[in-house]
Formats: structure tokens, sequence, C-alpha cells
């Protein structure tokens, strides 16, 4: 059976997932936009109160991709090896092999990993904490599409629980990258780089209300959009700039227009993020017998 909030109904869990009609689904739910608002201000409060460390983990695609993949390993093999995070990065065209020892050697220091005297590694408690804080503001988000989530919130507080949903999490990711990255994907723009979720974010929740996209036109200051993803301004001015010269945008000074293919690439993502989540919430639960 469907499930349906505000007389929209969105695809059943059972169904074959990140089916065209089920992102389309979640994209025509009266409340999509409200949804991903409140998200993004959500990421932005929990990414401000964050330690730099913890900022550090999730703060680009690629990193928030190997956080996965190390939760999704240990719940498969209850632990990893540092070749075999290196060879899941590299099967799944996440990063190169320097880039995942370099975020292993960096995630050990900052008391995310674990390792014993065999080199096998275990999230932390700290490292679990953060997958806690954003697996609930993700399925707080994701039940108001799909209210039959709610036992899932209830659950987080089961480790285990946690585990199976950052499981289902990874091996999702994993059968379809094609979802996430690519020449074809303008939404890379942001997500590409360092702190570039929390640009895209700010913009956001800097919409007009009334509006029919999630990104069409919002104020600019790149003092403050720096600000609110802890990068310089530079940083910010080099990211305009590329998005410009992709014609992905245009910005004069006091304003940002989203181009057509970024404003509906971010709708996409958004969708996707959504159904990803929503998918693999259920099918922890399933595992659970619930």
């Amino acid at each position: 059976m469907d499930g349906s909030v505000e007389g929209q109904q969105v695809a059943d869990a059972s169904d074959e997932p990140f089916r065209p009609e089920a992102f389309a689904a979640i994209r025509a739910h009266p409340a999509f936009r409200e949804v991903v608002t409140q998200l993004a201000r959500d990421h932005l409060a929990e990414y401000g109160a964050a330690s730099p460390a913890e900022r550090w983990l999730t703060s680009d695609l690629g990193r928030a991709a190997l956080t996965g993949a190390a939760f999704a390993l240990e719940a498969i093999m209850g632990g990893f090896t540092t070749a075999q995070l290196v060879q899941a990065a590299l099967a799944n065209r996440t990063c190169s092999e320097g880039r995942a020892r370099l975020y292993l050697r960096r995630a050990r220091a900052n008391g995310f990993l674990d390792v014993d005297a065999r080199g096998v590694h275990r999230a932390s408690e700290r490292m679990d904490g953060v997958l806690r804080r954003g697996l609930e503001t993700m399925l707080r988000a994701t039940a108001r599409c799909d209210p039959r989530l709610e036992p899932a919130l209830q659950r987080l507080a089961d480790r285990s629980f946690r585990r199976g949903v950052a499981l289902h999490l990874g091996l999702n990711t994993a059968a379809r990258p094609d979802l996430f990255n690519g020449p074809d994907k303008p939404v890379v723009l942001f997500l590409g780089r360092d702190g570039g979720a929390r640009l895209l974010e700010q913009l956001i929740v800097a919409q007009p209300a009334g509006g029919d996209r999630l990104l069409e036109s919002a104020p600019l200051s790149q003092r403050a959009l720096a600000q609110g993803a802890f990068v310089s301004r530079t940083h910010v001015a080099r990211l305009l700039a590329d998005g410009e010269a992709q014609g992905l945008l245009r910005t004069d000074g006091r304003r940002l227009v989203a181009a057509p293919a970024l404003a509906e690439d971010v709708e996409r993502h958004y969708a996707l993020v959504l159904e990803m989540a929503r998918v693999s919430a259920h099918a922890a639960l399933a595992d659970g017998g619930a």
C-alpha cells in the first residue's frame, strides 16, 4: 500500500528503488520545497554547532562518501582495513587511493576511527554521534513525505539500527553511483567543493517565499556565504566564477540567479537524497522485523 501525506502518494518501499516515478512523486509532494528548505536550515545549524573536525568529516561529497563507506564496511564485516576502504573508494569512483588514505589518517587523528593491532578500523563513539545526529535530521525530513518512517525515528537510539540504516545507505549508494556524480550533474559545482553543500543550502534558505523552485534567485553576500560555510571569500568567489563560466548561474554583485539547468538539478539531487534515505530506512526496518 502506498503512503499518503496531504493527498500526495509516495512509492511503496517494496517497489524497485530509485525509479523515475519515485523521484517524480517526491518532487510532486506538496511539502517538497518546505521539507528541503527546513532540511537545509537544520543542516546549517548542525554544521555551525559542530567542531572543526566534525565539519571536516562531511564538508564535501568525497569525504561524506568515504564516511558512508566506512560505516557500510563495518556493518558488513565488523571492521575494515585500509586496503578495503581504498578498494571500495576506487570501485565506486569516490576518489583516488591517495585521498582515501589521507582520509583514514585524519579520521584516526581526529578520533573518528579506532584501529586495533591487526589494522582493523571501526567507527568510534565520536563518529557514531555524528551518524546519529545526521540520521535524525534526515529521517525527520523524510518522514514528512512518508509517515511510515516514524518507527525508524523511534529506533535511532539503537546503535545496531543506526548501523543498519548506514549499511543500506552505503549499499544503495554503491549500487547507483551514477545518480550522484558526473559531468551531467550541475549540482556538483557545489557538492564537489569544500563547504559547497552549506553554500548551496544558504542559497536555498534565502529564496523568497512563493517561488516555484528550490533555487531560482537569492540575495548574494559572499561574506555571509563564506561565514556560513566556514570557507574563505576567495573560495566562494572562485565557485561563483566557475558557475558563471559554465553558464549555471549569473550574479550582479547583490543577487544570484540560477540557470534552469542548475535549478532542475538541485531539485533532482534533493529528491534523490530523500529517496535514498527513505528506501534505506525502510530496508533497515525490514531487517529488524518492523
